[in-house]
């Protein structure tokens, strides 16, 4: 499949991170183009426009959120199919998949946002725009719109009962007396293979974003002390809120923790660590993580060259205790201990 990316220039700062989005669904990027989105009918302008057509190519994948107009419009003029940021993500989400509550979430999200797409088509459609190209007509676009409709509706019943029963069974492991720690971050930034230190395990890790998509959980004994540990799905700049809102079942596994253990790449740019530890912080604020105790895991110190500039930095820009943060290394399995007794202190602490 090849594509050609259309990149926002506020993303421009972040071209590696988003084109590597993109390559983890499609491998083969033609070529990409910057775009400001200020074209209100086509978010292209025309002569962006003009260049896409020119080129030898099969989808254009948009790293931004369409309105459902700007989809249509794109789409008769190119006369190919369009991918937004949100529909990316979803293709990722969708490939890493195991389990049915999973899939629901991403077909939930899907269907979210598909649906005004198909209502701005039936507009299209009632007034005899979309003949040939894209052209169902307007009794077959309606149709399929009450069908999805319909099948949102099962989804959601669908995955209130998973939910009920993810609870059931968090309800029994705090009766059991076990506290429980979510590990939470930005995407690649290393929770997994942090997750299979603590528990011994050896769940999938891997470079491309969004590997684990359906939370993880285990026991882990330290001390005289046992937890719960789980790993969650990671964060991302810009999330869009359909996403949140489908995978709260994941991330409420985040909002219900004991304790957050947050966990950055600290062999980024330091500007960017600012950036990723802000974004956890809002997402976390969304799915209503309040007065929480959280700990910084600043992953990949191998890498850096001064962790202490780093750590300072942090301290600096975002309030945040030095106490609170404990450099490491999963990869060469470096303070891990002290990372497990600064969990241990902050549970005994907090008395669960």
């Amino acid at each position: 499949m090849r594509v050609v990316v259309v990149v926002p220039r506020r993303y421009l700062d972040y071209l590696d991170e988003e084109l590597a989005l993109v390559k983890t669904v499609y491998e083969s990027i033609v070529d990409y183009i910057v775009a400001g989105g200020s074209n209100p009918r086509t978010y292209l302008s025309r002569d962006k426009l003009i260049k896409v057509r020119g080129l030898d190519f099969d989808k254009l994948v948009v790293l931004d959120r369409l309105k459902p107009s700007q989809f249509v419009n794109i789409a008769r003029e190119i006369k190919r199919d369009v991918v937004d940021r949100i529909l990316l993500i979803l293709e990722i989400f969708a490939s890493h998949a195991g389990s049915r509550e999973a899939l629901l979430q991403v077909e939930l999200a899907r269907l979210k946002h598909m649906l005004p797409l198909v209502k701005e088509a039936i507009r299209y459609a009632k007034l005899g725009e979309l003949h040939g190209f894209l052209g169902a007509g307007r009794y077959g676009y309606e149709k399929y719109y009450t069908m999805l409709k319909r099948r949102e509706a099962r989804i959601r019943r669908e995955i209130e009962k998973l939910r009920e029963t993810r609870s059931i069974r968090r309800k029994a492991r705090v009766e059991a007396g076990f506290p429980h720690v979510a590990i939470v971050g930005y995407t690649c930034a290393g929770k997994t293979s942090l997750f299979n230190l603590l528990t011994g395990l050896s769940k999938p890790v891997g470079p491309e974003p969004f590997t684990t998509i359906t939370p993880k959980s285990y026991r882990v004994v330290y001390r005289d002390l046992g937890f719960i540990v789980t790993d969650t799905v990671g964060f991302i700049r810009d999330i869009p809120p359909e996403i949140i809102d489908s995978f709260y079942a994941t991330l409420e596994e985040a909002a219900e923790a004991d304790v957050i253990i947050d966990i950055v790449d600290a062999s980024k740019r330091v500007s960017d660590v600012l950036r990723e530890i802000e974004t956890s912080r809002e997402v976390l604020w969304k799915i209503g993580v309040y007065n929480k105790p959280v700990i910084y895991a600043l992953n990949k110190i191998d890498r850096v060259d001064s962790v202490d500039s780093v750590v300072y930095s942090i301290v600096k820009h975002t309030g945040i205790s030095e106490g609170d943060i404990v450099p490491i290394s999963c990869l060469k399995r470096v303070n891990i201990d002290k990372l497990l007794e600064k969990i241990y202190s902050v549970l005994k602490n907090t008395g669960v």
